[in-house]
């Protein structure tokens, strides 16, 4: 079968090497503890100033702003921040959060366009590679020190004939987009070792995201899909689709979930009152539901906490140094 030619060139933009971001994470643990011991941030004295935030396009605006918004209000008192979108609203006062494709959020980040934005941890490697900060935060347990993560999985409905992962030779599978980690970079990079290389063994067919790719698998668009159990965890959650409608025939290590990061646009100053700021923020309600056994933001140790992503990377350089000789023939 073809390789799919945008994944080649995507994947391009990420071969950069990512020797610094050890250095600049090798103190998250000792972060943690101090921001555990010391008392909640007050920068009530400090000049106020201006922090653009961007938002993946996961849910619609209201749904965003219903999640997130309390974490946004806690950042503009806790580091007297006017935390706004690209246009200058304050978001304080609207709930007109941008909402930004992968590429757009990419592009808003290293232009300089965005200072806050919430990354999947595809987009990581290609961030760190083009200089910016490695991330800063992930929703966690504050009691535990454990970090939210997900696995990849590999599903199918529970009344088809596919139990294990070589019953999907010959078949297509659902991919969620090209730059998605664990929609498509992943897959790519762990299911050979399964038996499915893609292109090759099944037909991948792009959905154009992971809820597209399970509500596909439910009503028999696809035979399967590969997508991050958090989000197909979330759509259970809500209703979306029946759990025990779905099989699981495969899952991954762990990967870190939505990550927060910073621009290196954004001031010293102003990434110090995000990071205390955010380390000492309390889940809503709502956000705990989201996200249960997760009542707060933690630091990250890029090195420990992106461990499975780097692999993912590498072995996508292989495969991407491996299709250059093809695709110029």
């Amino acid at each position: 079968m073809r390789r799919d030619a945008r994944w080649v060139v995507l994947l391009a933009g990420a071969t950069a090497v990512l020797g610094t971001a050890t250095a600049q994470n090798n103190n998250a643990a000792a972060q943690a503890r101090a921001a555990a011991a010391s008392p909640a941030p007050n920068f009530a004295s400090s000049p106020r100033e201006k922090l653009v935030v961007a938002m993946p396009k996961t849910y619609a605006k209201a749904e965003t702003m219903l999640l997130w918004g309390d974490y946004f209000n806690h950042l503009a008192r806790c580091g007297n921040l006017d935390l706004q979108n690209q246009q200058g609203e304050s978001l304080e006062r609207s709930s007109n959060i941008d909402l930004l494709g992968e590429k757009e959020l990419i592009e808003g980040i290293t232009s300089g366009k965005v200072q806050l934005a919430q990354v999947n941890p595809g987009l990581v490697p290609q961030l760190v590679a083009a200089g910016q900060p490695t991330p800063f935060a992930v929703p966690g347990n504050k009691a535990s020190g454990k970090r939210n993560s997900y696995h990849l999985i590999l599903i199918a409905r529970v009344d088809s004939p596919f139990k294990e992962p070589k019953d999907l030779i010959g078949k297509k599978i659902a991919h969620s987009t090209p730059t998605s980690n664990s929609g498509n970079l992943a897959p790519r990079a762990l299911f050979p070792a399964i038996g499915l290389v893609p292109d090759k063994n099944y037909e991948v067919v792009f959905s154009n995201g992971h809820e597209r790719s399970v509500t596909g698998v439910m009503h028999g668009f696809y035979p399967a899909a590969a997508v991050a159990s958090d989000l197909y965890q979330r759509m259970v959650l809500k209703g979306d689709v029946k759990g025990s409608s779905i099989r699981t025939l495969w899952e991954s290590a762990p990967f870190m979930t939505e990550t927060w990061t910073l621009g290196k646009t954004a001031s010293p100053d102003v990434q110090n009152r995000v990071q205390k700021c955010s380390y000492a923020y309390s889940f809503s309600p709502k956000l705990k539901q989201l996200l249960p056994g997760n009542d707060t933001m933690l630091p990250i140790n890029f090195e420990r906490d992106f461990a499975t992503v780097m692999e993912v990377h590498k072995k996508t350089q292989a495969a991407l140094a491996e299709a250059k000789p093809a695709a110029a023939k």
